[in-house]
Parts: C-alpha cells; sequence; structure tokens
C-alpha cells in the first residue's frame, strides 16, 4: 500500500514539473519563435513623418549603396505607438550638391495596405553621399487617421564594390543618359544564376523613368581565362525597367557580364559590363 502511495506521489510531481515549464513560455518567447519579416535586415534610421502622426523607421538588407537598394518602411503611430497597416507612401530621394540639387531613379510602392507589415519601395543611388548629402524624402496619407504629412532622413550612401551601377549617354538613343542597375548575383554560384538588371532614362534632374522598349544580350567572359560560357539566357523585359534573364559560370574567378543593348533592332550600347568574383 506504502509503494502504490509512493508511486502516486511521484506521478504527480511529474506532472506538475511538466505542467510548470510549459506555462513558463511566455508570450515574448511564442513571439520570438516566428520569423520576422526583418530578421534579415538592418535599420537604416527613423524619423517622424509631422502630420500625418506617424514615425517611420527605414530598413535594408545592407547598408545603402550605389545602385538598387531595396527598402523596408515600418510605420507606427507616434500617440499610441500602433503599427500602421493602411495609407498612401511614397519615397522621394534627394542629392543636395551644394550649388545643385537632384534626384534619381525610385521605385514607389503602389499599394495602399502593408505585406507582412511594410510599406517596400527600391531606390536607384546614382552616387555615394553622406547623410548630410543624400535623403528620403518619404509623404504618408494615413487613412488611420485621415492625416497627411511629410517627413526627411538623411542617409549615407557608399560606393558599391564592384560597381553594381552604370551611368551612361546613349548617342544612338537621342542622348539620353541612361541608369543601368545590377538586381541580386550577391552570392553567385558556379552554375546557372539568375540575372536582373533595371533600366531608367533621365528626364531631368527630378524625374526618371523605366525604359521599356530596349532589349538586351548578355556575355560572360572571363578576361583571365579568355573564356565564355554556354547556356546563357538574355534578359526579357518583366515589367518597369526590369529584364530579368540566366547567367551560367563554369568555374570560379572573376566573370565580365558583358552587355550589347538594342532599341528597335539597332544596337545602341556594347561598352558597359558588370563584374562578379565567385570564391
Amino acid at each position: 500500500m506504502k509503494t502504490i502511495f509512493k508511486m502516486l506521489v511521484l506521478a504527480g510531481m511529474i506532472t506538475l514539473t511538466f505542467s510548470c515549464k510549459k506555462n513558463n513560455t511566455t508570450p515574448e518567447d511564442e513571439t520570438n519563435s516566428n520569423t520576422s519579416p526583418t530578421e534579415n535586415l538592418i535599420k537604416i534610421g527613423e524619423t517622424y513623418v509631422v502630420g500625418a502622426n506617424a514615425k517611420a523607421i527605414i530598413y535594408s538588407a545592407k547598408p545603402f549603396e550605389t545602385g538598387y537598394n531595396e527598402i523596408y518602411v515600418a510605420l507606427y503611430d507616434s500617440t499610441d505607438g500602433s503599427k500602421l497597416s493602411n495609407g498612401h507612401f511614397d519615397i522621394t530621394p534627394m542629392m543636395d550638391m551644394g550649388t545643385m540639387q537632384h534626384s534619381c531613379p525610385v521605385e514607389n510602392t503602389e499599394d495602399t495596405t502593408t505585406t507582412n507589415g511594410y510599406f517596400k519601395a527600391a531606390v536607384v543611388f546614382s552616387m555615394p553621399g553622406t547623410a548630410s548629402q543624400w535623403s528620403l524624402n518619404l509623404s504618408f496619407h494615413n487613412h488611420k487617421n485621415g492625416l497627411e504629412g511629410n517627413g526627411v532622413l538623411g542617409v549615407n550612401v557608399i560606393a558599391s564594390s564592384p560597381a553594381r551601377f552604370k551611368s551612361t549617354i546613349l548617342s544612338l538613343d537621342s542622348n539620353s543618359s541612361v541608369f543601368i542597375s545590377l538586381i541580386g548575383l550577391s552570392n553567385p554560384q558556379v552554375g546557372i544564376n539568375n540575372f536582373e538588371i533595371a533600366i531608367h532614362k533621365k528626364v531631368n534632374m527630378m524625374t526618371y523613368l523605366p525604359v521599356n522598349n530596349y532589349s538586351v544580350e548578355i556575355a560572360p567572359e572571363m578576361p583571365s581565362m579568355g573564356h565564355g560560357s554556354p547556356n546563357n539566357v538574355n534578359p526579357i523585359l518583366t515589367s518597369n525597367g526590369h529584364y530579368v534573364g540566366k547567367v551560367n559560370f563554369t568555374m570560379t574567378g572573376l566573370w565580365r557580364i558583358n552587355l550589347n543593348i538594342y532599341k528597335n533592332g539597332t544596337l545602341i550600347s556594347n561598352d558597359q559590363y558588370f563584374e562578379t568574383t565567385l570564391q
């Protein structure tokens, strides 16, 4: 009888122990078990959107550099701290060179609701600069309260290395000033890799439009070895000036991806390229 009693007491203690362990899980622990949309992003900075009763926090995958940069923006009610998920949000990048100011290509979201809690945009920074030179001018129509406002955040932009941005004047296309940005290929591998570029045309110091009427051929080569690679897929237009294809790297080392750009079947540029090194 005593033996049975001891067994029942021991079973109760085990049950209580497991119950206590389970109940020790805090809401914070449960929240942290879920993957955050910005888990692999870095915080660039934050600023208030004056007039809209909002605060904006800017994230990116890496420090801003010349070329194409994806931007994630979280907006919060500046009174109660709640996250805002509805509104019209726009970014206007500006470079202050002292004697003149200009913008650069930007892709703003057309969505009035957030994705995973973030508005997404992209900026093609055309030159390096400090936070006293480059700024992101934010505009937000807050659908929660119907208010509109603006904010400014100074940002640092470093030169991408190897270069992920090319600026050229195309004499065969009415002397147009054209920007070509490499997207992806941050960790290229031997074999077939996705290849994407964005092409924008300068209209004036404040306006840059996506180019949707070019065709592009790629010709990868290893300068040190004197050979190229087979099975590449030329980039074709998807939308908004983005051209997507495939590039094949057959071995490690430095590769140069040469671009041949055509308009209406006429070759208008064959001297632009991007370089990448496979380890």
